[in-house]
């Protein structure tokens, strides 16, 4: 929770998902410490919130579910992640008086898909009133199609051991939600011995250290793979595709930014594209902007333009600048 140094009544409020850090305890940006492997991703967006509290605006920045406390965390699953923000903004309404009922979702990566699925209509975040817009940076989309693309990778390397480190991470998602494709996993020949035998580091390492040699990244995807690995894929990308950001229900009268990275291996610019023009499509306000750079430097790159456009939405609101 980041407070501006001038405080005033009715604040405005963004909660800012961050980017994808893992799933065990230790992932929490609130658990960082100067030695986490995981810093540099915990703190990728100080700087767009240093501008934001420099406009007058209040930050806070939420862990997600089960991040730093008891429980599996439910990995990209669209409805907690909106569920962690919108809770968010009650949370510091309740704690904090001077926040007024104004607020902006956005967030980075996985918490910019956070962020879009706080803004739809019908999901968990859509009674937090005074949701003025949404802003995603390299909102990941499509990971179904990059999956396949990469799946038949014969050796581990970069970027395929992010890619692999990931996939466990969706899986692990997944499987908090499903228990038949846990038994598929674990029990059933979805994942080969190896992963198997990986599992348990899902719970125990976060994402930087799970990309190493002696951990996921050291696997390559057809590694990953048991006897039903192609079947175990199969559902993972079903799952993937049904939740995917591509299919929200957006509000026709929110603003949505979102900012890309055209050298993004992560969420490539093709795909974040594609996401912008479907928006636009179904006759959603969305503003695309892209900056040269690759997945997580896109953040600072934008961080200047997106705090002005978040700004302007709470300026808007009141009439007049803060």
């Amino acid at each position: 929770m980041l407070l501006p140094a001038q405080r005033r009544a009715d604040a405005p409020l963004v909660v800012y998902g961050h980017m994808t850090t893992g799933a065990a305890d230790a992932c929490a940006p609130t658990r960082g410490t100067p030695d986490s492997t995981e810093l540099r991703r915990m703190q990728q967006g100080d700087r767009v919130a240093e501008l934001l509290l420099a406009g007058g605006a209040v930050v806070a920045r939420p862990d997600y579910e089960g991040l730093g406390v008891r429980g599996p965390h439910p990995y990209l699953r669209g409805d907690s992640l909106a569920r962690a923000m919108g809770d968010m903004a009650r949370a510091v309404r309740r704690a904090f008086p001077e926040v007024g009922r104004d607020w902006v979702a956005a967030g980075h990566s996985e918490g910019g898909v956070a962020a879009l699925n706080t803004g739809s209509r019908t999901g968990p975040a859509a009674d937090v009133p005074g949701l003025l817009g949404v802003a995603a940076i390299t909102p990941v989309t499509q990971v179904d199609v990059l999956a396949t693309l990469l799946g038949d990778a014969p050796v581990g390397a970069p970027p395929v051991n992010v890619v692999v480190s990931l996939a466990a991470l969706i899986l692990k998602g997944q499987a908090t939600e499903d228990r038949a494709l846990r038994r598929l996993l674990l029990k059933q020949g979805g994942l080969s011995p190896e992963a198997v035998a990986l599992w348990p580091d899902l719970e125990r390492l976060c994402l930087e250290d799970l990309g190493g040699t002696d951990s996921w990244g050291g696997l390559s995807p057809q590694e990953v793979k048991g006897p039903r690995g192609d079947e175990a894929l199969e559902e993972m990308k079903n799952g993937l595709r049904a939740d995917d950001v591509r299919h929200l229900r957006m509000r026709l009268d929110l603003p949505i930014r979102i900012d890309a990275g055209a050298l993004d291996s992560v969420a490539p610019l093709p795909f974040t594209m594609q996401l912008a023009e479907e928006y636009r499509s179904r006759g959603y306000p969305v503003e695309l902007a892209v900056w040269p750079a690759e997945h997580s430097p896109t953040a600072d790159q934008a961080a200047s333009e997106l705090a002005a456009w978040i700004l302007d939405l709470f300026d808007h609101t009141t009439g007049g600048p803060r």
